[in-house]
């Protein structure tokens, strides 16, 4: 893996892939709404509420830079979610989920090399995160033919732009927010790590609901999905899988390593996308899946 990137960032990533492939197809199959995402952010912040308990961090010791990154990274969080219900609503999984995780791998670089967040990473690794790039713009073309500026110009790429964005910023500051809480007195990094999960899940539930209580149809819609099993599940997989990705941040020398690998997990969406939604299937696609596994492997090798 090179100096830049311990073997423990990409075992954590690689499974916390599984869980954000699966939280996300579940959401496009049940219902992409806000009303969704309140319930599973409330789920999975109560899964990890004991941290309060174990942790031993001082909250009220905790300098006002954290709570800032803290506060930071739930505008982002809650935008991340707004674009995902609308983008989900309007588009297949199979082309929202790899356009949307594109932009964060160049742009979480970009960001935090312009603003000195972290080492900056190696040559190879640019050019890795380059290639899945590449492939996650390639990956939602029907044919080769619709390669083309008009394809990608519509209503969906607003929110598909969203989703880039919301990524990239709650993954930078909530990369800064652990650097502090890892520094402070408290329990090992895994305790604090849960307890970081858990008041974002609750910051999260807690600004979801305003526009979910204020608008008719989303209470109507939250009263249905209350009786159903998948926000439970999506959330509790989508907590973990964070907790994973927190852990192994404390492991690379730039997030920008983490959110590269974080796209293993389009293979996954884009498959679960074609073999059980029966979303079609295409050449461009396939290549698509090859250059992020390939840009992986250049990514993670030193």
């Amino acid at each position: 893996m090179g100096e830049t990137v311990k073997i423990e960032a990409f075992v954590l990533v690689f499974i916390s892939v599984f869980m954000h492939a699966a939280w996300n197809f579940m959401s496009k199959k049940d219902s992409p709404s806000m009303a969704f995402y309140l319930l599973a952010a409330a789920a999975g912040g109560l899964i990890w509420s004991g941290a309060l308990f174990f942790c031993q961090v001082d909250v009220m010791a905790l300098p006002w830079q954290f709570w800032a990154f803290f506060l930071i990274s739930n505008c982002f969080e809650v935008l991340y979610f707004l674009a995902l219900s609308h983008g989900y609503r309007q588009g297949d999984i199979s082309l929202v989920y790899p356009l949307g995780r594109a932009l964060p791998v160049i742009l979480v670089a970009v960001v935090t090399s312009l603003f000195g967040i972290g080492k900056i990473p190696a040559l190879q690794a640019f050019i890795g995160m380059a290639v899945i790039f590449a492939g996650c713009i390639i990956m939602p073309l029907e044919n080769w033919k619709s390669f083309k500026l008009s394809t990608y110009c519509n209503k969906l790429l607003f929110w598909v732009l969203m989703i880039g964005v919301g990524t990239t910023g709650y993954t930078i500051f909530d990369s800064m927010a652990m650097e502090i809480l890892n520094n402070v007195p408290g329990r090992s990094p895994l305790f604090k790590t849960i307890f970081y999960i858990f008041i974002v899940q609750m910051a999260i539930t807690a600004t979801l609901a305003v526009p979910v209580f204020v608008s008719r149809e989303s209470r109507r819609e939250l009263k249905a999905l209350c009786k159903s099993y998948s926000p439970y599940v999506a959330g509790i997989f989508s907590a973990s899988a964070y907790v994973l990705i927190l852990l192994a941040m404390k492991f690379v020398t730039n997030v920008s390593y983490i959110q590269a690998f974080r796209q293993m997990s389009l293979p996954l969406g884009v498959l679960a996308g074609i073999f059980i939604l029966k979303e079609k299937c295409s050449p461009p696609k396939l290549v698509g899946i090859l250059l992020v596994v390939s840009g992986l492997v250049m990514t993670s090798l030193k």
